[in-house]
């Protein structure tokens, strides 16, 4: 989707209030949305994706977004998360599927008494002695999550306190909110806002992904969060109100049309309900998800008509994404490079349009770049506008003296001397 703002005063020096927001996805939003970024670095000049204005992430974007803000650059965050070659930030994919042992434990301990407390109902209501009675009593044994997201603060919280780095909200150069939604009250809270912004950043991302079922809710100062989609799915009027003149807006999730897909990409299936329960519930979610911003984005043309902004999504027939485990690691690298060719894709199908649109900001779309069909996501994570070997080896150099300088800074912090 693309708004179109009427022409900037030439003579208007001022630098132009650009923002970013994410939307979620789980592992593979992070992932998708890397890859869309560095593509997006690499074809725009005038522009880094982790020094924008404002920065609003939800779920898996929160994620992102918080590392962005935070001074990593989206090549660095290849290198912890796709690559996951960092030796300062090493990075155990199956941290993030490690089983709620603690909440098994407390459901275990609950049956006994709610089992006695079904009984109870059971012999004393006559008019209530169904089998449906006693499961939802017993029902409330279920753990309130599958997975720990413990290793989501953990792993945030060693990144955002790393060299240069803070988990502070109140400590950072530019904007930053973390949508999550509050359990009790359903209603959208934006860590980071005022009132919100003294939680610390890798705390609020975890309750921003904890999506119900999946995760548990994040308890914070006594009230209980959940994932930030429940409201809405992107939160990009958040960015707007804060002044944001450009948006640039990422969505990984999109709901799967067979009849668009790739022949070769088709499943042997001809409807979606052959593929079993997974498949329809996972069609469903995409659907819930992409009808909110869809709604979202026809209503900014309304709300913010002197805004542009831009959305970024997998198209509808896309097998690979649709098909590929939302909360798996496994195939990162192919995920990162079909996220990668799919946005480069879009920006050279849409230069005509986004050529003026861009340089009313001040940014170059390179189309020479987009046009070139050798370049992959990791061909230059460091200097994208060069392709030579010189620069590929100065790449390596930087790469290498920036991780050496995160791992020397974690070593120092864990050999402080105590006071």
């Amino acid at each position: 989707m693309l708004q179109m703002q009427p022409k900037r005063n030439s003579k208007d020096k001022q630098r132009p209030c650009i923002g970013l927001a994410l939307a979620g996805g789980g592992p593979l939003g992070i992932i998708y949305e890397i890859g869309a970024i560095l593509a997006l670095e690499e074809a725009l000049e005038g522009i880094e994706f982790n020094d924008l204005d404002v920065y609003v992430g939800v779920s898996a974007g929160a994620v992102v977004a918080a590392g962005l803000v935070n001074g990593f650059s989206a090549a660095k965050l290849c290198h912890v998360f796709i690559r996951t070659e960092s030796e300062a930030f090493p990075l155990d994919p199956q941290h993030f599927l490690r089983p709620a042992f603690h909440h098994y434990l407390k459901a275990v301990e609950s049956i006994p008494e709610l089992l006695l407390e079904a009984l109870w109902r059971f012999a004393n209501n006559p008019q209530d002695r169904s089998l449906h009675g006693v499961l939802s009593t017993l029902g409330r044994a279920l753990p309130a999550g599958v997975l720990s997201n413990d290793y989501i603060e953990e792993f945030g919280n060693r990144l955002f306190n790393s060299r240069g780095r803070t988990n502070d909200f109140r400590k950072l150069k530019r904007k930053l909110f973390v949508v999550a939604t509050n359990l009790d009250t359903g209603e959208v809270v934006k860590f980071g806002s005022r009132g919100n912004d003294h939680i610390p950043i890798s705390q609020a991302v975890q309750a921003s992904a904890a999506l119900p079922g999946v995760y548990p809710p994040v308890e914070i100062e006594g009230r209980y969060y959940v994932d930030g989609v429940l409201r809405k799915a992107l939160h990009a009027s958040t960015a707007l109100d804060e002044g944001a003149e450009l948006l640039f807006c990422i969505n990984p999730i999109v709901p799967f049309n067979a009849s668009l897909a790739k022949p070769d990409e088709r499943k042997s299936y001809e409807f979606l309900v052959e593929g079993g329960l997974p498949v329809v519930l996972s069609q469903a979610f995409h659907a819930l998800i992409y009808s909110r911003i869809k709604n979202s984005i026809a209503q900014y043309k309304t709300q913010y008509p002197d805004k542009d902004v831009i959305l970024f999504e997998p198209n509808a027939g896309d097998a690979k994404i649709f098909y590929t485990n939302a909360f798996s690691f496994t195939n990162r690298r192919r995920v990162c490079e079909h996220a990668y060719q799919t946005t480069r894709h879009d920006l050279l199908a849409r230069s005509d349009l986004l050529k003026p649109l861009f340089a009313r900001y001040g940014l170059t779309l390179r189309t020479d770049i987009l046009a070139d069909n050798s370049l992959h996501f990791d061909s230059n994570l460091r200097i994208p506008l060069s392709v030579t070997k010189q620069a590929k080896l100065q790449n390596k150099v930087t790469n290498k003296l920036s991780d050496t300088l995160d791992d020397l800074q974690a070593w120092l912090r864990l050999h402080r001397p105590i006071a």
